[in-house]
């Protein structure tokens, strides 16, 4: 009988595997409102790149969900990350994918050492603080986004896949055209910091939260991030690996990303790969 109920299980569960759907949410964002202070980059046409190399992988067109520019809101994209919890069920693949321009924000939460949080600037974000008519609602913050996939982790379990990708940087420049002696080169991201009076938190290590997904960052937290060929740099490196996104462990993946990146690129960034240990050894599809 016992034997029984294990062979059960093990059927179950794998009829489950079997049964899981892959859903991706793809925001791209290239020419933001003149007024929110915004210059104009390519992170729309990364859309299209990144779309063909899900539906490469076995993702189906009904369950990819694609914000491109005025639609990439803030409320936009809360609402589809809340239709990703709902819609999430154990063992399902879970990707979602940024490319805009990223800032840092005052932490208000104390659960950052350096004071600052990381944020994804939608398409109706403002570039700075200005005292009761923008104080960064728009902006969404590391924080928010762990929330939401906390909440899905809940749902895919253990077994189930999560991958972040953000194509944007948290700190570099906001300028368009930037001559280099290469090339002209476009930089997503601002060196100003939204300052928020009177609202910094001091690090408390005990409101830190563990990752439990990949993310994929295109630098780190002090970098520039660099267009190529008119995209964003990692998406283009994303999608040369199209192919063994769904064979190759992401310490592995994070290798070769970070290799291209630097030395055939020659982009002054280095990508940034989280696996917590207990899900290291899973790929990103």
């Amino acid at each position: 009988m016992k034997k029984f109920f294990i062979v059960l299980l093990l059927t179950i569960s794998t009829t489950m595997v079997l049964n899981a759907t892959k859903h991706a949410l793809v925001i791209g964002i290239g020419p933001y409102p003149t007024e929110t202070g915004w210059t104009a980059i390519n992170g729309d046409k990364d859309i299209p790149i990144v779309e063909k190399m899900l539906l490469s992988n076995g993702f189906l067109p009904q369950d990819i969900v694609a914000l491109e520019n005025q639609n990439a809101t803030a409320d936009a994209i809360r609402a589809e990350l809340s239709s990703l919890v709902k819609k999430a069920q154990v063992g399902d693949v879970i990707y979602i994918h940024f490319s805009g321009h990223g800032q840092r924000i005052t932490d208000i939460s104390g659960d950052e050492e350096d004071g600052f949080d990381e944020a994804w600037i939608a398409y109706d974000a403002q570039f700075a603080y200005a005292d009761g008519v923008y104080e960064g609602e728009n902006h969404i913050l590391d924080d928010q986004l762990n929330d939401y996939l906390h909440q899905i982790r809940e749902k895919v379990g253990e077994n189930g896949k999560i991958t972040v990708v953000a194509d944007a940087c948290h700190s570099g420049s906001a300028t368009r055209d930037i001559e280099s002696e290469q090339d002209t080169m476009v930089i997503r991201g601002a060196s100003d910091d939204f300052l928020i009076p009177n609202k910094f938190r001091l690090f408390n290590q005990d409101r830190v939260q563990n990752i439990e997904w990949i993310v994929i960052s295109a630098c780190k937290s002090y970098q520039c991030n660099y267009e190529y060929n008119g995209a964003g740099s990692l998406t283009y490196v994303l999608s040369l690996q199209a192919d063994n996104l769904a064979t190759t462990p992401a310490p592995q993946m994070a290798r070769q990303i970070k290799a291209t990146i630097t030395n055939v690129l020659q982009l002054p960034q280095t990508p940034v790969i989280e696996t917590p240990t207990s899900i290291n050894q899973q790929t990103i599809f």
